[in-house]
């Protein structure tokens, strides 16, 4: 048995133990017992009047005389039968007396005490530990529903109520209508500052340690004592595995770090923490939520897919080394069942429904060279048109997100040369000196223009028509309501809502705009949805899906960060010598019509030549990656290039696109036809210099 399989089973015992600690106890004393059995019929199988008897007739013999010394089994006048019998009396003595019963109880009450406690030690291994809980947590734990279930291995470790996070984790399989359950977990009350309780849950051993943002530390926690806590609590962590490292001479985890800004990375570089640390990454949520809003708001579209890009349920983004020599469009070509974007240092970037596709290759590529032929002339190379439809968009709110957003949508205004495209701010009386700020920063005056146009100060939440309906009839293509940050959590999300709610009737007048409403819990979700199709951005469940695929893979992390992200590095402090890290490329989404000028249907006879053709028609700029069909005014499904249905695959050559709604709408017929309406999910590779 190699080491993995010896790890699964070592992991699945420890998780067995602790999860079912009664059925360990049963299970232990039915296996005691049977040892006494056995150890009994092996005595008397010695006895010279057994040596014609079956090893079932020994074994029936031994319970017997174990049960019951004077009943029918018959002795034998030898010396040696009196003490192999007397022996096997003492066994059922030993096994079946109430002293034993006795004795074996108090054992059961001490498992079930120390289970209960988190007092004994998991025999684990490359495992992902969670430090702290949080409302981002439960959607993690789902996600892994969709992963190889049987190699992965989560323990959690916070302050938290046990029995509130398993009812969490329960309430989110329901609310996602999830027929799977991840029950490879254990959950454990204890200190993530306590050398102790890391011990036990063998950290050291862990394939990822994610150090999450605790709920709450007390009821009158001020907003920094967050930050504080994850710093002292990663230079902890840091010390004990960089310990365990010089004591055993081995590899530690990764360590992922959730912040709420950069501060944790200053910290690392200011105490020249890296030069020891762990392989370690930070995860800025607020950043990465800014950037994805900021996109989203721009292409509506792609938060459906993204989301589904960055969860283990669909496709995913998987980092594999390229076979040598042989590049990405080598890979486009011969590859069967996936899709490479691009290099990052020394490996490949991947789009699969499953890892181990990756390398399977296709002999068969006459069509695609073919279509290589037709496109070689350089005359009929498609420029393509990246111009953006949303161009009038207005945040109501303001959070620690905000700065992100605007950042990132200055650098598409600029890289894409979109000069129309501009945002409105508005919010309440009591944060209209926050507003001003934005509006006097010169940084952000390429996005809000403050010499065209002024932010919208609404006096009254409860009422904000008077302010914001005519600008949202009049002016905006997309709408966003943000939520709000450090509040109650009784009162998440209340502030957008009640926004959203009054405002529903005014932006519906207007059948060119999209409203999205950024919600923190996943719970309110269902308000939204309950009303209309309006597009909710989740926080916790996107990040949830995040989480779960840098517990995997922490490089995956870079990946989403350059595919969300068109900001330049304006870094005053860069070497100016240094080289600049190149930028791979966009996750975009376009109108066909739009990107290629298209004004006809094209029909595509597979997805391989949907793939191919555009990829050249375009000198390889445009990588298609999945389309979103229009079936009717009210209605689109997003069909993936790759998709997962119902457990099965979806080859590359595969005509039929699969789409992530109803099998109504699925297109069935023998070509793919695609539309000057509908919409392409593509990557833009950056053109070389």
């Amino acid at each position: 048995m190699n080491d993995e399989k010896k790890n699964r089973l070592k992991n699945r015992w420890s998780v067995f133990r602790e999860n079912h600690s009664i059925g360990f106890v049963l299970l232990a004393v039915i296996v005691f017992n049977i040892i006494f059995i056995g150890l009994s019929a092996l005595l008397i199988s010695f006895l010279p009047e057994n040596d014609d008897r079956s090893v079932f007739e020994l074994i029936k013999l031994a319970f017997t005389l174990m049960v019951n010394p004077s009943g029918r089994y018959v002795y034998s006048d030898a010396t040696l039968s009196l003490y192999l019998t007397t022996i096997v009396v003492l066994l059922g003595m030993i096994s079946l007396t109430g002293g034993t019963v006795g004795l074996i109880t108090s054992f059961i009450q001490n498992i079930l005490q120390r289970s209960a406690n988190s007092e004994s030690v998991l025999k684990m291994k490359d495992h992902i530990v969670v430090l702290n809980y949080n409302n981002k947590v439960p959607s993690m734990i789902v996600d892994y529903c969709f992963d190889d279930m049987d190699s992965t291995y989560v323990v959690i470790l916070s302050n938290s109520d046990k029995r509130q996070v398993l009812d969490d984790i329960g309430n989110m399989y329901k609310s996602k209508g999830s027929t799977k359950k991840f029950k490879n977990i254990i959950v454990r009350n204890g200190d993530p500052m306590s050398e102790i309780d890391l011990d036990k849950i063998n950290i050291k051993d862990a394939q990822t340690v994610l150090v999450m943002t605790p709920k709450e530390l007390t009821e009158d926690s001020k907003i920094h004592d967050k930050d504080f806590y994850l710093s002292k609590l990663f230079m902890f962590i840091n010390w004990y595995l960089q310990t365990a490292k010089k004591k055993n001479s081995q590899e530690v985890p990764n360590l992922v770090v959730e912040t709420s800004n950069g501060n944790m990375e200053q910290l690392v570089e200011t105490y020249n923490i890296d030069e020891e640390c762990t392989d370690s990454v930070f995860v800025n949520y607020n950043q990465i939520m800014g950037y994805l809003i900021a996109i989203t708001s721009v292409m509506p579209s792609l938060y459906g897919v993204l989301q589904q890009l960055f969860s283990f349920e669909g496709v995913e983004l998987y980092i594999s080394e390229p076979e040598e020599g042989k590049d990405v469009e080598y890979d486009l070509m011969y590859n069967q069942s996936v899709i490479p974007l691009y290099d990052m240092d020394d490996k490949r970037i991947y789009v699969a429904e499953d890892e181990d596709e990756i390398g399977r290759r296709t002999k068969d590529i006459d069509s695609v060279k073919k279509i290589i032929e037709q496109y070689q002339n350089p005359e009929k190379i498609i420029v393509p048109n990246c111009t953006f439809e949303k161009q009038e968009i207005i945040i109501v709110g303001i959070n620690e997100k905000l700065p992100y957003i605007l950042d990132n949508l200055i650098g598409f205004k600029q890289k894409y040369e979109n000069e129309g495209l501009h945002v409105i701010l508005a919010s309440t009386a009591d944060e209209e000196d926050t507003l001003k700020s934005y509006y006097e920063d010169e940084h952000y005056a390429p996005i809000l223009m403050p010499d065209k146009f002024s932010y919208i100060r609404v006096n009254d939440i409860f009422n904000p028509m008077p302010e914001l309906g005519e600008a949202t009839k009049e002016k905006a293509e997309t709408i966003v309501f943000l939520s709000e940050d450090n509040v109650a959590d009784e009162c998440t999300d209340a502030k957008p809502l009640i926004y959203w709610t009054d405002l529903r009737a005014a932006f519906r007048q207007n059948d060119k705009v999209d409203v999205m409403v950024e919600i923190l819990d996943s719970a309110n979700k269902n308000i939204i949805q309950a009303k209309n199709k309006d597009q909710t951005l989740v926080s916790d469940d996107f990040l949830g899906h995040l989480y779960a695929q840098l517990g995997k893979n922490p490089q995956r992390l870079a990946v989403l960060i350059d595919m969300i992200t068109a900001v330049g590095d304006d870094d005053e402090d860069a070497d100016p010598n240094a080289e600049a890290e190149p930028d791979a490329g966009d996750f975009l989404c376009l109108k066909v019509g739009t990107l290629l000028g298209a004004k006809e249907k094209m029909e595509f006879k597979s997805k391989r030549e949907l793939i191919m053709s555009i990829y050249w028609m375009t000198g390889g700029l445009v990588l298609p990656l999945g389309l979103i069909k229009q079936f009717g005014d009210d209605e689109q499904a997003l069909a993936y290039i790759f998709a997962r249905t119902n457990g099965g695959k979806d080859g590359l050559d595969n005509a039929n696109l699969l789409n992530m709604t109803d099998d109504d709408n699925k297109n069935d017929s023998e070509v793919i036809e695609v539309y000057p309406e509908d919409e392409l999910v593509f990557f833009l590779k950056t053109p070389e210099e």
